[in-house]
C-alpha cells in the first residue's frame, strides 16, 4: 500500500455519469488539523495533505507496516470489512477453474511412474491413482498461515476459548415455562 495516493487510470480513475474521469476514492481527501466527529455523525482523521491515505500511527510504529485505518460507523461497513479480513486471513479459495489441469498433471505422473508391486491388483492401482490425484490438488491449494501453524502445533482445525456443553431445547423450554407460566398460555 502507498501512503500518498496517486490517481491512476484503471486503478482508481473511473468515468462518472458526465463522462468525466474522477477518483473513485474521492481524492483529494478532506484536510483537517485534528481528528473530528461532528454532531451529525460526520467523522474524519487528522490530515494535513489531501492525498495522504488515512493511517494509524501506532500500527505503523509498533507493527512496522503501513496500514490504512477506517472508522466503522455502520453495520454495513463492519460487515464488509469483517468479510474482507476473514476471507483474506483464511485464504478463501477461488473458483476451481484449474482443478482439471492439476488432476491431468497428477494422472500423467501416475502413468509415468508405475509401481510394479501394484501390477497384480487393480484395486491397489486405483487407490494409488486417487491418492496421487488428491495430493496433486492439495499441493496446489493455498493455505492460511494460522491454519498451517495450528496443524503443525497439533491444535486441530478449530479454536475454542471455552468448553461448550449441549443444551437440550426441551429441557430449556420446560424450565422457561416453569419459571414463566404466562409464556405457556400465550403459546397455546
Amino acid at each position: 500500500m502507498e501512503q500518498v495516493h496517486a490517481c491512476k487510470p484503471r486503478r482508481c480513475l473511473v468515468y462518472d455519469r458526465h463522462n468525466q474521469l474522477v477518483c473513485k476514492r474521492r481524492a483529494p481527501f478532506q484536510i483537517s488539523e485534528d481528528a473530528f466527529v461532528t454532531d451529525t455523525g460526520l467523522c474524519g482523521p487528522k490530515r494535513l495533505y489531501g492525498y495522504v491515505n488515512s493511517w494509524v500511527p501506532s500500527i505503523l510504529i509498533n507493527v512496522r507496516c503501513n496500514n490504512d485505518g477506517k472508522f466503522l460507523t455502520s453495520g454495513a461497513d463492519t460487515k464488509n470489512i469483517t468479510f474482507y479480513v476473514t476471507s483474506y486471513t483464511a485464504k478463501k479459495q477461488g473458483k476451481n477453474y484449474n482443478v482439471s489441469a492439476v488432476m491431468a498433471k497428477g494422472y500423467a505422473y501416475h502413468l509415468d511412474h508405475p509401481k510394479p508391486e501394484y501390477v497384480d491388483s487393480v484395486r491397489d492401482q486405483q487407490r494409488l491413482l486417487l491418492f496421487r490425484l488428491v495430493h496433486s490438488i492439495n499441493r496446489e491449494q493455498e493455505l492460511a498461515a494460522p491454519m498451517v501453524i495450528s496443524y503443525l502445533m497439533g491444535w486441530g482445525d478449530v479454536y475454542r476459548s471455552h468448553t461448550y456443553l449441549p443444551i437440550y431445547w426441551s429441557s430449556f423450554t420446560s424450565a422457561l415455562y416453569t419459571a414463566f407460566p404466562e409464556l405457556l398460555r400465550r403459546a397455546q
